[in-house]
């Protein structure tokens, strides 16, 4: 046993004596021959080491070798091992910011087209339009479109002409087209002592399509818009009045519906008034809405033409008037007026 040490240690010397400070054998003439004395005393030394007691120092003799050689002895350092990916349900894995709607999360969806549920012993109805690229990687705004009295969902469900919100909307935001009770969001044709209850019936349609919606989409919660047209932008005021989560809205020859003292909420909005159908009703109205987001009478012209932006507006609650030359209708440039309005408050 100790022979094979010897003959080893032997082989290992001469092989170190032999070689150069990078690791090849240099020596290939006489006179670049190792010097054998010295061979044998490290022999000698290492015979000696490895005949030493159990106990004894058994380190062996330090060799240097040189930089570059220590280095390519040295063992190479392991590949850097990442650690595997959090497998966390995908739910957990997102950062849901605190605006996100629990459909971002866990949400079914609701699929395109009309869907209908019960309330108060009626069948109501609401209309869904989804963005074309809609998944729940983001939160998405949802406009709620109103339709005028004596109409139905059908009016705001275009896609051409100057009610093409679908258009306007189709890389944007979630479209959700509401249906009121008989056709007409307030029934002139019924005593005014009905109208506060035809009010809260609505009221209560709107909390279970809200709901729905940001149980089943992902929504971002504060980016809800409402917009409307006649009695829908009416009710779209009440929205904006009672409802503490509508960001903004948009109506075009609007009147109140609502009672000012019930107002809990100061949204954005976006006011069309035809010249044609100028009242003391509708400018009522619009300056209500100006006034409660602390605007100043004057203002300065904003795009699209003929609008106007009222000055000292809150940051948050600003307030568009834009009068066309028409009569009673939706103007040719509202519907992309009323999403870049909108749009401007969506929060990045």
């Amino acid at each position: 046993m100790i022979r094979d040490k010897i003959t080893t240690a032997a082989f290992a010397l001469f092989t170190l004596a032999a070689c150069g400070p990078d690791g090849t054998i240099t020596a290939t003439r006489r006179d670049q021959a190792p010097d054998m004395r010295s061979l044998a005393a490290d022999m000698s030394r290492a015979i000696t080491d490895m005949s030493a007691p159990r106990g004894a120092d058994m380190r062996a003799p330090t060799i240097d070798m040189g930089m570059s050689a220590a280095e390519d002895m040295r063992q190479e350092d392991p590949p850097d091992m990442k650690q595997p990916p959090d497998m966390r349900p995908e739910e957990d894995m997102r950062m849901n910011p605190a605006s996100w709607s629990q459909g971002c999360a866990s949400g079914a969806g609701l699929t395109e087209g009309e869907h209908t549920f019960m309330l108060e012993d009626r069948e109501r109805k609401f209309i869904v339009r989804l963005p074309q690229r809609y998944s729940t990687d983001r939160a998405w705004p949802l406009v709620l479109a109103l339709h005028g009295n004596g109409g139905d969902a059908g009016y705001w469900d275009q896609t051409n002409g100057d009610r093409n919100i679908r258009g306007v909307l189709a890389d944007d935001a979630v479209l959700i087209i509401a249906e009121a009770i008989d056709g007409k969001w307030r029934d002139y044709d019924l005593p005014s002592e009905t109208w506060p209850a035809r009010i809260e019936s609505e009221l209560l349609y709107f909390e279970e399509v809200i709901s729905r919606a940001n149980a089943q989409l992902c929504l971002d919660t504060n980016a809800l818009f409402a917009m409307g047209f006649s009695g829908g932008g009416s009710f779209a005021g009440v929205l904006g009045c009672r409802r503490d989560d509508i960001r903004a809205f948009a109506a075009g020859g609007a009147v109140t519906y609502f009672d000012p003292s019930e107002c809990t909420n100061t949204p954005a909005a976006w006011i069309t008034i035809g010249e044609q159908e100028l009242a003391d009703a509708r400018e009522t109205y619009r300056d209500y809405w100006r006034d409660r987001a602390q605007c100043q009478a004057t203002s300065a012209a904003t795009d699209p033409a003929p609008c106007v932006a009222y000055d000292g507006c809150a940051d948050d609650t600003p307030v568009h008037y834009c009068q066309h030359p028409g009569g009673h209708i939706w103007p040719g440039f509202g519907s992309q007026a009323m999403w870049s309005f909108f749009s401007e408050l969506v929060e990045q």
